[in-house]
């Protein structure tokens, strides 16, 4: 096992021949435009990511984006057909320092997945298919969109840093078949399922997978079909699994976990819980946003009862949180508390790697000049 890490640094355009693999005939289908000017370095800013390439408004909703570590590139599905969608949505990727939006050639989706973007923009996972999806990843440099699972209902829950490993959610329209997790690395062609009997729980669903940087660890959520779920880790170097939703006084109850994202440099898990003893002191009834700290065991409760853990920067530092359908984005050395953004919504990998930009949807009208589609975009968050 410890030859991932040396091999994770190898090339990452090498892809094995054992992938089954789409070749779009051309590398990708831009939209066309002219380049945009980015805001004012330093400054607080709030920019539409849903547009045409020459800044046009989108005419349709866009939703589910992911943003790169830098904070270049951010990944979204779109509904919009001047973004290229028709009877499906397309799925677009961005870059913010030209301003060309880049449509993933044969990615569809009826009402749009997750989206998942490697740390330099390269690579997207995500799941695509005219009626239940399957797992790919594309490549933005050769164009190539890989399929790293022919299952149905399957999507790339995210990637690794360099795009090499690639976590997977399998499910299945059996309500009495339990989810499944892979973790495909698209170098060899290979897959390693991870097994619910490694957890102490040996619930038989697990799901919800979110990769490190470098790929070695692997947050996951396990529990039965439709029931309470706790958070485990997997180091998937030296096996061990260790659980993130620890209880203090070592009583397991059945309260459900909710995992939203590790962070990329795998000291910190982002999750949210019902329990009432994770943490010292009393804890209001209700669902609650965490910090756990791999490294020191120890877990930090974020917000007053109902706000939501959404995602975590890379560096674990900020984490952005949703409350009564509000972005708010949280520095925990701090406790620095900064609006994101009304009638908002976002998902994991929604953060860039210091917390300095947040990809995040929402309906509201007037967080941009000439905003008039009447339509949910994607907007990008600089704090300042």
């Amino acid at each position: 096992m410890r030859r991932l890490l040396r091999a994770g640094r190898t090339s990452r355009v090498t892809r094995a021949a054992a992938a089954a693999v789409v070749t779009s005939a051309c590398a990708a289908a831009l939209l066309p435009g002219t380049a945009q000017a980015r805001p004012t370095a330093g400054a607080a800013s709030t920019e539409r990511v849903s547009t045409t390439s020459d800044g046009g408004q989108a005419d349709g909703l866009s939703d589910g984006a992911s943003i790169s570590a830098d904070g270049r590139y951010v990944a979204f599905w779109s509904a919009a057909p001047n973004l290229g969608a028709d009877h499906y949505r397309a799925l677009l990727l961005k870059d913010l320092a030209s301003g060309q939006v880049t449509r993933v050639p044969g990615a569809k989706s009826y009402g749009g997945s997750h989206t998942a973007i490697s740390g330099d923009g390269r690579y997207v996972g995500y799941g695509s298919g005219t009626r239940y999806a399957s797992a790919y990843v594309h490549d933005r440099v050769t164009g190539r969109s890989t399929q790293v699972s022919s299952a149905e209902l399957s999507s790339v829950d995210s990637l690794g840093a360099d795009g090499r490993y690639a976590a997977v959610t399998i499910g299945s329209r059996n309500p009495d078949r339990p989810a499944r997790l892979l973790v495909r690395d698209l170098t060899d062609g290979t897959d390693e399922r991870i097994d619910p009997q490694q957890t102490p729980t040996g619930h038989p669903s697990v799901s919800n997978g979110s990769l490190s940087g470098d790929g070695r660890l692997l947050a996951f959520a396990t529990g039965p079909r439709g029931g309470a779920y706790d958070i485990f880790v997997k180091d998937r170097i030296d096996g061990t699994v260790r659980q993130v939703d620890v209880p203090l006084d070592g009583v397991q109850d059945d309260k459900r976990s909710r995992l939203a994202q590790i962070s990329r440099d795998g000291r910190h898990v982002l999750f949210d819980s019902e329990s009432g003893n994770l943490v010292p002191g009393t804890t209001a009834p209700g669902r609650h946003a965490y910090l756990r700290d791999l490294r020191t065991g120890t877990t930090v409760r974020l917000a007053p009862a109902g706000a939501s853990a959404v995602a975590v920067s890379g560096d674990g530092r900020k984490v952005l949180l949703s409350e009564e359908d509000r972005l708010t984005l949280l520095d925990v050395r701090t406790g620095r508390r900064t609006a994101v953004g009304p009638a908002a919504r976002a998902v994991p990998g929604s953060v860039t790697r210091g917390g300095e930009a947040v990809a995040f949807t929402s309906e509201a009208a007037d967080l941009v000049p000439g905003d008039t589609n009447a339509a949910a975009d994607v907007f990008v968050r600089r704090p300042g």
